[in-house]
């Protein structure tokens, strides 16, 4: 994964994104596009690239003919509306006001489509039970507050966690959340602080 951000803040907030959704990758990072993209694609050689949209639309003319930009996803991160014309050089556009819910699928997104992250074990898909625990899970309940909604002890809870955690190869709270998301579980609308820019 290759970040051109020039802000630090930025760069180290989407690094913590993605290691709070339990995955770890090579991350490299540059602040600004002085070289060449190309130069940097073939350098780096990154499956997914995160970079500040202005300076892509700015200093790229988006040709992604080259050998390096085969299978390669581009996030454009920006700071407000999109031009339409944007639109073109980026595979997704990460608006860094968006909530958090909202970041986090998007994230997720870009890792199933760039083979970061795959999908759940077909075989090994979650109970209906399961399914009910995530759900609560996702909406921020405790493992107390799940038992009473279940009518079920909290060492069930417990137990079902492990189960989805292992099921799933998901180990954090975040990326059980994206997972709930992109699963319609539950709706970003309803996780806690959604409403917040």
């Amino acid at each position: 994964m290759l970040i051109i951000e020039p802000s630090f803040i930025v760069r180290e907030g989407v690094k913590t994104l993605f290691s709070q959704m339990g995955l770890a990758y090579r991350v490299d990072e540059v602040e600004t596009l002085r070289d060449n993209l190309p130069r940097l694609i073939e350098k780096f050689n990154p499956q997914l690239l995160l970079v500040n949209q202005e300076q892509l639309f700015r200093q790229w003319a988006g040709n992604r003919s080259s050998a390096g930009f085969s299978g390669l996803i581009i996030a454009g991160i920006c700071y407000g509306e999109m031009a339409s014309h944007h639109g073109a050089h980026v595979d997704f556009s990460l608006n860094i006001h968006s909530p958090k819910p909202v970041i986090m699928q998007q994230m997720q997104e870009m890792l199933q489509k760039s083979g970061l992250a795959g999908t759940a074990n077909e075989s090994e898909s979650i109970s209906e039970r399961e399914t009910e625990v995530l759900r609560f899970v996702a909406l921020g309940l405790t493992n107390n507050e799940i038992s009473e909604k279940l009518y079920i002890s909290v060492h069930t809870v417990m137990t079902h966690r492990k189960n989805i955690t292992r099921k799933l190869g998901i180990k954090t709270v975040s990326g059980l959340t994206v997972y709930a998301i992109l699963n319609k579980i539950v709706e970003a609308g309803e996780l806690k602080g959604s409403s917040r820019e």
